[in-house]
């Protein structure tokens, strides 16, 4: 190293500038490990959210498929009590309107029987001094029809009452069925409407779950990242120490030999991605760095963004070809 070179390598500027470079390289580091921190945080206050109001969810959608459940089930035995109430009241009615009917043909009986009888005696009007005693006879029968007849018409008057009762009866329960079929018009859209809220709550829950499963893939992708950085810093610390004892150890080498020190001359085996030939100091490095990475299982798109050289593939097991620089 010419006294040039070692007074623009020990000038202030060229320290500074080395100390600037690396600072920049620190803080920039140190920002992003706090920027997916955070992101981390976020991520975790957001899964625990989440979890809460999928739960709320579940218990919302469970509440209002039993009060559903309840709300048909009370319809149905409503309906069902009516419809048995109804058809006693119709079969109590059918059994009372053939009694009637009977009872009417018993009346009908006994007067065609009375005016036969009238007929009779009209007939025997010319007889009745003869017949007294058996006119006596038929007027006590008469008597007896009579007041047969008049009990048979009381009865059907009582019979008539209580049919119109029953009429009564069975129009207010034609009323009350009426009225039930509303109430159960109302329950049933009262329970479709709880329906479709359930649907539309599981269907937040469906959006929920996906934003949810979309969220952790990109916590994931964010992990490793994360694990990506701490990799590549932990091959970074190591390769600085090491790069500087083998350049340390390779100027001792030099030193011994009495040879000037290379590391500022080109290779003319190892270029770097754009095709410009690297320095020895650039090889050491990128050597050194290229072996922590593997060391530390980083990815291979990482080792290229770090490592930007050409031919990569056998750039460590490639002879170096050191050249000589050419006096000015």
């Amino acid at each position: 190293m010419g006294p040039e070179e070692l007074a623009i390598i020990m000038s202030p500027q060229f320290i500074n500038a080395t100390f600037r470079a690396g600072e920049d390289w620190y803080y920039g580091m140190l920002e992003r490990t706090q920027e997916a921190n955070r992101l981390a945080q976020h991520r975790h206050s957001f899964e625990v959210a989440n979890a809460r109001y999928a739960v709320v969810n579940h218990q919302l959608l469970h509440d209002a498929r039993e009060q559903n459940a309840k709300w048909k089930a009370f319809a149905n035995d409503l309906v069902r009590k009516h419809d048995d109430y109804a058809v006693s009241v119709k079969r109590l009615l059918n059994r009372k309107d053939a009694l009637f009917c009977s009872e009417l043909s018993a009346r009908n009986a006994l007067e065609r029987q009375l005016n036969e009888e009238k007929a009779c005696s009209a007939e025997k009007d010319n007889e009745i001094a003869q017949l007294k005693q058996d006119w006596n006879w038929f007027s006590n029968t008469l008597d007896t029809t009579h007041a047969a007849l008049t009990s048979e018409q009381q009865k059907v008057a009582a019979l008539q009452a209580e049919n119109e009762k029953l009429r009564a009866a069975l129009s207010a329960a034609e009323s009350d069925r009426q009225r039930l079929q509303e109430d159960n018009a109302a329950f049933l859209s009262a329970a479709d409407h709880f329906e479709q809220k359930c649907k539309d709550l599981k269907s937040d829950l469906t959006r929920s779950q996906q934003a949810l499963h979309e969220e952790e893939a990109e916590h994931l992708n964010l992990s490793h990242d994360l694990k990506n950085v701490h990799l590549v810093n932990e091959a970074l610390s190591s390769a600085s120490l090491l790069a500087m004892v083998l350049m340390e150890q390779t100027r001792g080498l030099w030193a011994a030999q009495g040879k000037p020190s290379m590391m500022d001359n080109p290779l003319a085996s190892h270029c770097r991605s754009d095709g410009q030939p690297l320095t020895v100091r650039e090889y050491l490095w990128f050597a050194t760095l290229m072996r922590e990475m593997t060391a530390h299982n980083v990815p291979d798109h990482l080792v290229s963004t770090y490592c930007p050289v050409a031919h990569r593939g056998d750039f460590l097991t490639r002879p170096v070809i050191i050249q000589e620089k050419r006096p000015d």
